[in-house]
């Protein structure tokens, strides 16, 4: 969160402000000394025009005749008088005066006075025929007259009438001061409205910046779904819609690393996980392979050395020599099986009759049956059709029936059937005899993997044959397993069936 004083929105009010204010306060002063010198400058124009309607009004005779009829007393109403002076115009012969206020005699004295304090005759002989002046009057009781400033044009008229106008300087004062207060009045309240002004222009365009600096601060925490809500299409709007843009890009820039990097963590589990079966397969191999080379080696040493010295014995030797070599022939061969099956090699779909396979699979174990004085049981007649590469399926069978045979007890049965579900087959795969320990179930199907090792060795087991298994049924994307019944073990496995009678 912005602290008020980084706020974009105060600073701009603040400057703007302060900046007016100064600007008010310069204004003020200048205008306060021109407003003075304004009025003067008005007084003493207002002043020259009522002096030339003076001299306008008495240039005409017939005024003139009015005034001596006395049908004419005052002035006021027949000049004009704009500075709203007293007028008095003078007859320098009689010094009959002519005015626009009251006249008594006191006010003659005083206008005597005035004309005495001032050479007339000068403006007779000069073009100038009048001139301003201000005076400081001090108050006279004789003459009734007030005291204070007043602004006086003295000057005599084309008829060569002396004329003497007089205005009071507080009158201009006053003006002056009005004036500045309003000015200052009208200041301060534009200032005030400014500031107002200032305050809501801001924020309009402080309001998309704040959201833009919210958006950045949460792209900046990975968080893509906010957006700014672009309202305008001027600099700030093209702003906003830049930041859309980059938000877009970087979150589709962001999920392509992730996914780039979880590829690569995938790769990398992998290879780990090739690495850890390349160990473990060579060391299961070099492990199942210890025991054949050693006895073959033991085997063909006792020929070398003589110790086989009739024909009984060599042909005893040489038979088991051969029947661990082909041990480890089966061996190897089971491990290219299963090697092509883990690389993905492809599997031929076919559509073939299980029933028939499996028959023909027991047909094939029965010298192991016999051996082993087992019964098997095969009850399923009907032919059923699956989908499936038939030579792995055959490879499936033929372990699970071989799991069976040697793990069947003396004389037990083994049993085989089938399970619908829909369009799936399940062929279970039963022997009578010891169940398996938890711990063994679910390792059953890891390669070279065996519950009894001194057992397994007996009648040749290698531990790849339900691995094999495993990787037929993830190559057919179907499922296998194992579990126990209470007089014996079932595997199992699946596959789609089509039926036909």
């Amino acid at each position: 969160m912005f602290r008020i004083s980084n706020s974009i929105r105060l600073k701009i009010t603040v400057i703007v402000f302060f900046s007016t204010l100064l600007t008010i306060i310069i204004s003020w002063s200048i205008s306060n000394h021109f407003i003075e010198q304004f009025y003067i400058s008005h007084t003493k124009n207002s002043l020259v025009h009522t002096y030339e309607s003076c001299n306008e009004f008495f240039s005409d005779p017939d005024n003139i005749r009015a005034i001596e009829r006395e049908e004419i007393v005052s002035l006021y109403g027949y000049v004009d008088n704009p500075a709203s002076a007293s007028i008095y115009v003078i007859d320098p012969k009689d010094f009959r005066v002519f005015t626009s206020v009251k006249l008594n005699e006191k006010t003659a004295i005083g206008i005597q006075a005035i004309i005495q304090s001032y050479d007339m005759t000068s403006f007779y002989d000069s073009d100038v025929k009048y001139k301003i002046v201000k005076n400081i009057v001090s108050p006279d009781e004789n003459t009734d007259q007030k005291g204070g400033s007043y602004y006086d044009l003295v000057g005599v008229l084309d008829n060569g009438y002396s004329v003497i106008l007089r205005t009071p300087a507080e009158q201009m004062n006053d003006s002056s001061i009005f004036t500045a207060r309003l000015f200052t009045s009208i200041s301060t309240g534009i200032l005030l409205i400014e500031i107002l002004i200032v305050l809501y222009i801001s924020n309009m365009f402080s309001r998309p910046i704040i959201e833009m600096s919210r958006v950045a601060k949460r792209m900046s925490e990975l968080d893509f779904s906010a957006k700014v809500n672009v309202r305008s299409k001027d600099e700030i709007g093209v702003l906003g819609e830049s930041m859309n843009n980059l938000s877009s890009k970087l979150e589709h820039s962001i999920k392509e690393l992730k996914s780039a990097n979880l590829e690569l963590s995938n790769d990398i589990r992998e290879k780990e996980h090739i690495e850890e079966m390349r160990s473990e397969f060579l060391s299961h191999v070099s492990h199942e392979l210890k025991t054949p080379l050693a006895i073959i080696q033991g085997y063909a040493e006792g020929i070398k050395s003589g110790v086989a010295d009739d024909p009984e014995t060599m042909d005893y030797y040489c038979s088991v020599i051969s029947d661990e070599a082909s041990k480890m022939n089966a061996l190897v061969m089971k491990l290219i099986d299963l090697n092509q099956l883990e690389t993905g090699d492809d599997i031929s779909i076919e559509h073939f009759n299980i029933t028939e396979l499996i028959q023909e699979t027991i047909n094939n174990s029965s010298i192991l049956l016999h051996d082993k004085k087992a019964v098997i049981l095969f009850e399923e007649t009907e032919p059923i059709y699956v989908w499936a590469d038939s030579f792995m399926i055959e490879e499936v069978v033929t372990n699970y029936l071989s799991n069976a045979i040697h793990h069947v007890k003396d004389d037990g049965k083994i049993k085989v059937w089938y399970e619908k579900a829909e369009n799936v087959l399940r062929v279970n795969v039963f022997n009578e005899g010891n169940n398996i320990s938890e711990e063994d179930l679910e390792k059953i199907f890891i390669k070279f993997y065996k519950t009894d090792p001194a057992r397994t060795r007996e009648y040749g087991g290698s531990g790849i044959g339900l691995s094999i298994v495993s990787a037929i049924m993830k190559a057919h994307n179907k499922d296998y397993g194992v579990y126990n019944t209470d007089d014996g073990v079932v595997f199992y496995f699946e596959l789609d069936i089509h039926n036909e009678v």
